[in-house]
């Protein structure tokens, strides 16, 4: 709506360029009407993907205890948490707060001058936790950002890319968590289903998954029964040692 706007102002002939970071079928739809027998270039990074994505299933009700527990146990130093609405940003930053760790928030409604003042300090490693909703999933390039994490699930397949792609730039190792609990499955495995992913279920060593949680999920028929707690006999590969990663990640942010 905003582009035809725009178009409407500007003269029939001139010269237009577009450009987009990916290319779904709205976009290239969008192409077919805004240009004329364009060229076409793309471009792709040949090395292989740095971002290593996890997710964890935790009980209903656990996440804030266990995020709290994942920042204060690997020391993180910049953490960008993704949540799906202005007041759970607030709601997620006081609860943070009394556990000892403080958090910014970063979402609609806060003034332009405010945001580019919180995402400086956030870049230059003055804040740790900043809390966000999907205004920060596109356009924001933060360097050597370590570690991102999906509080709450993105309500768009297609957010769930954007968000996770702020880490794990320019070669740069990355890290993607996704807390999930049993009401998330279902519409995790259609995130998976539409960006092509599958991701292994694991535990948070301490925060085991109870019984009536399982039983839940069964009952709801949305996922397969758990994988074993990280570090409990799997062959280690890339992804699994996140424990490395994690501890050059401090000791670069010391």
């Amino acid at each position: 709506e905003e582009l035809a706007n725009l178009l409407a102002l500007m003269p029939a002939k001139k010269q237009t360029m577009l450009f987009s970071a990916t290319f779904p079928e709205q976009v290239t739809l969008l192409t077919q009407s805004l240009l004329n027998n364009p060229v076409e270039i793309q471009v792709q990074s040949k090395d292989e993907s740095t971002l290593v994505q996890r997710v964890f299933t935790v009980n209903k009700g656990e996440k804030t205890t266990v995020l709290a527990h994942l920042i204060k146990a690997h020391k993180w130093r910049q953490a960008l948490i993704f949540v799906n609405a202005k007041k759970d940003c607030e709601h997620l930053a006081g609860k943070l707060e009394k556990r000892g760790i403080n958090a910014q928030v970063f979402h609609g409604d806060k003034g332009q001058s405010e945001r580019t003042r919180v995402i400086e300090k956030f870049k230059a490693g003055e804040i740790e936790v900043l809390i966000a909703t999907d205004i920060a999933a596109r356009g924001l390039d933060i360097a050597k950002l370590p570690v991102v994490i999906n509080f709450n699930l993105p309500r768009s397949p297609a957010d769930y890319m954007h968000r996770i792609g702020r880490s794990g730039r320019a070669g740069e190792v990355g890290l993607a968590l996704s807390l999930i609990d049993y009401e998330d499955f279902h519409h995790f495995k259609i995130i998976e289903k539409k960006n092509k992913l599958r991701l292994e279920r694991e535990e948070v060593t301490g925060f085991a998954v109870n019984q009536e949680n399982l039983d839940a999920a069964q009952a709801l028929k949305n996922d397969k029964p758990m994988a074993k707690p990280a570090g409990t006999g799997k062959k280690k590969n890339k992804a699994d040692d996140i424990d490395d990663v994690w501890s050059g990640w401090r000791g670069r942010s010391k």
